[in-house]
């Protein structure tokens, strides 16, 4: 076991206050037009003006910390607290563990290399934990909800995009999951995928994209859509703003009804998941 836990992820601000704060760090000190700050200060103003991925993100590591008996922290790459702050405090060896269960080096291996480059002392990384027994029963969980709920004609899966690489493990780790998922759950109404949140940056970025499946469902006449973000595991602004207000309106346009799954939060199985990762590599 390790002494302690490094939980990392992307970051958002708390307040649209923050908002151009937090841009010209997502985008590395290049300036940022007051357009740009001003549309996605509307954005979160759609869901209460905050994000509340910290919030989440501490919840989950006190409850991990509560199961494992070590300190657990909250690390966020592009704002506070920001991962190499954290660490200073920390006793090692340090566990890093991602809250993006799926690897690649867009998303998990940036998150690595703020902590190493942060941190010199030992670390034991958990690069991967998408297979997870008790990860896998709470999307389950999630799903079997959702569909009492709304009773979907099309199950939806969605997970970030990111830019193409051949070498990169993601869609096959995403494609895992959703095997994992499916063993569990006979009795589903016909499933697809798609990627959905792709930056406007000038690379070529996993498809097909949540807008372009939804046009070719609703050519096949489906009308009611369950999406399940099994890419991510909390309430943020790729969840929040993305899949129930930007996605959810162009499916209205397309007379598609889309419902989404309940995000996992900190729902007991997932604490399970990441403890049982964490005791894998430590």
């Amino acid at each position: 076991m390790g002494s302690s836990v490094l939980l990392m992820a992307y970051g958002s601000v708390e307040s649209v206050d923050q908002m151009a704060d937090f841009l010209k760090e997502v985008f590395r000190g290049r300036p940022v037009r007051e357009e740009t700050v001003r549309e996605f200060q509307d954005r979160y103003r759609l869901f209460g003006g905050r994000s509340p991925l910290l919030e989440i993100s501490r919840r989950q590591a006190a409850a991990l910390e509560k199961l494992l008996g070590i300190p657990v922290r909250v690390g966020m790459r592009h704002w506070h607290p920001y991962i190499a702050d954290v660490v200073r405090e920390m006793p090692e060896p340090i566990v890093s563990l991602s809250l993006a269960p799926q690897y690649s080096r867009f998303s998990v291996g940036e998150y690595q290399r703020a902590l190493e480059a942060a941190y010199r002392g030992k670390i034991l990384h958990v690069d991967h934990w998408h297979r997870q027994p008790r990860f896998l029963e709470a999307w389950v969980e999630r799903i079997r909800a959702g569909m009492a709920r709304h009773a979907p004609e099309m199950l939806l899966f969605t997970a970030h995009s990111v830019p193409e690489d051949p070498d990169d493990p993601y869609p096959r780790h995403l494609q895992e999951t959703r095997e994992g998922i499916l063993r569990l759950l006979p009795a589903t109404p016909p499933w697809d995928f798609a990627y959905q949140s792709a930056s406007t940056a000038p690379l070529k970025w996993r498809g097909p994209d949540v807008d372009s499946k939804l046009k070719e469902l609703s050519s096949r006449g489906v009308r009611k859509v369950l999406a399940a973000p099994v890419g991510f595991v909390s309430d943020h602004a790729e969840v929040l703003y993305d899949l129930d207000h930007l996605h959810r309106g162009t499916a209205r346009e397309m007379g598609i009804q889309l419902e989404r799954c309940e995000s996992l939060n900190d729902h007991p199985l997932l604490i399970q998941a990441l403890a049982d990762a964490v005791r894998e590599v430590a």
